[in-house]
């Protein structure tokens, strides 16, 4: 790794593992100076094919903030428990060895997943993404769909 001050060579005095990847403190050998570098490991290129027809790269942290809205009424259910179960999801989804996954494989694992952890959560995720008999929808037409009773197509009245 090139020194960002003076471009030469620097050795690594320490290295710690954090959430997110590496850290590592590194020393100049020749200007002498300390700086520290971040490892963190590089997106799957894992695609998803949304309900809308859209293709786009998956985010994990679209996942894990989904995961967080669902699951904040829970105090049981902690971000260590959440951050494990979105990596965990992502792995499940790299490991079929495909490019692009649709939307609904996605719904059906953190369904799955997320019926392990708290059954709760799973059931407060399953009301935005499953129909009457249990199974995901493909439709457009319901979503998206009236809350508290509220009309979306209607203006409010004052």
């Amino acid at each position: 790794m090139q020194c960002p001050y003076c471009r030469g060579d620097s050795n690594v005095t320490e290295t710690r593992f954090t959430a997110d990847g590496l850290r590592r403190r590194r020393v100049c050998a020749v200007c002498k100076r300390r700086f520290t570098t971040y490892e963190k490991l590089g997106a799957p290129g894992l695609k998803v094919a949304k309900r809308d027809g859209n293709v786009e790269a998956f985010e994990s942290d679209k996942l894990l903030l989904a995961l967080r809205r669902v699951c904040s009424h829970r105090a049981r259910i902690d971000d260590d428990q959440l951050r494990h179960l979105a990596m965990k999801i992502e792995a499940l989804l790299v490991d079929t060895g495909r490019k692009t996954v649709e939307w609904s494989e996605i719904a059906t694992l953190v369904l799955r997943e997320l019926g392990a952890l708290d059954p709760v959560s799973a059931n407060r995720f399953a009301a935005n993404y499953t129909d009457e008999a249990g199974a995901v929808r493909f439709d457009q037409e319901a979503l998206p769909s009236a809350q508290l009773g509220f009309d979306l197509d209607k203006p409010e009245r004052t």
